[in-house]
């Protein structure tokens, strides 16, 4: 898989870190101190296991330290970082429907399109109220995250110290302007450079493809309703064999695999019923030969397909 990092355009080097003073859009790791903060007022923040991270969204001009005075704004507000996974599941919910017996997950074919489009808006940071956080955007980021800009809590301004010992990356300034965007809810855009802008076409599809796998849409058979109900067939006669209640996810693998097409399906009952009115002898050289004669015609490829 293409090396994440390489894709990382929103966040800044390691080398390139502000330590002196908190951003708008800085990461902030989950420290004992930064715990203790949080659960002063918000305890569920500070004990969360996938709260691991959090996100600043307080503008930079507000966080600025003047001479012998704190920050101007008088609380810091950020919000949580959790697993993208999370909000991928949640998404892929409406293009899935579980199927009894199938440990595989299934998907709608028609929807495949719309769940392939929400992880490529996911990775150019267009989708409301979430903010991506790619793998290796900091050294304490091993998975791909995102900011769930809505689970958002204020600490006072006292606590700047600790908030900056916390932090472990930031990200450039165009996307600072986009984080205070999406969380004001503002009509306006933020023209940020997507990953095609900055990358190589091959090493993108190559990290795409990476990020499509990690994030379960690979993972996903994508059917037809006829694929569908085909599969469900096969999967009560396979369990009826059985006498399990599930099959094992390589058997339901495997079946998916030896689904039929609705073309080929269609092309299997043509011949049948012209056996059958003897209009076709019964020889299978000559079923194969005419079975092949209509999946090979241009015309009905395209009205199989309606």
């Amino acid at each position: 898989m293409a090396d994440a990092a390489k894709f990382d355009f929103i966040f800044e080097k390691a080398e390139r870190l502000d330590r002196t003073q908190l951003r708008q859009g800085d990461l902030l790791q989950r420290t004992p101190a930064l715990a203790a903060a949080l659960a002063e007022a918000h305890s569920y923040y500070a004990d969360a296991h996938d709260y691991s991270h959090f996100l600043v969204l307080t503008q930079s001009c507000d966080l600025v330290r003047r001479r012998d005075k704190g920050c101007k704004s008088r609380y810091i507000t950020i919000c949580a970082v959790r697993p993208l996974t999370l909000a991928v599941k949640r998404e892929f919910e409406q293009y899935t429907n579980p199927m009894n017996g199938c440990p595989v997950p299934i998907g709608d074919r028609e929807k495949n399109l719309l769940a392939r489009q929400f992880l490529e808006r996911v990775v150019n940071n267009t989708v409301d109220g979430i903010f991506f956080i790619p793998r290796g955007a900091a050294e304490t980021v091993d998975d791909h995250l995102c900011a769930f800009l809505p689970l958002s809590v204020a600490l006072r301004s006292t606590h700047y110290d600790v908030c900056l010992s916390a932090k472990v990356g930031q990200v450039k300034d165009i996307f600072a302007a986009k984080i205070g965007s999406l969380a004001s809810n503002l009509y306006s855009r933020i023209a940020t450079p997507d990953v095609h802008e900055e990358n190589e076409r091959q090493s993108v599809d190559a990290f795409m493809n990476g990020f499509f796998e990690d994030l379960g849409y690979r993972s996903v058979a994508w059917l037809t309703p006829f694929e569908r109900s085909a599969l469900e067939k096969r999967i009560q006669e396979a369990l009826k064999e059985s006498g399990e209640s599930e099959l094992s996810e390589p058997a339901a693998k495997a079946l998916i695999e030896s689904l039929p097409t609705e073309a080929d399906a269609i092309a299997d009952r043509v011949v049948q019923i012209l056996v059958q009115r003897k209009l076709l002898a019964d020889d299978p050289q000559i079923h194969k030969k005419a079975r092949n004669f209509l999946l090979n015609d241009r015309e009905y490829k395209r009205l199989a397909k309606r």
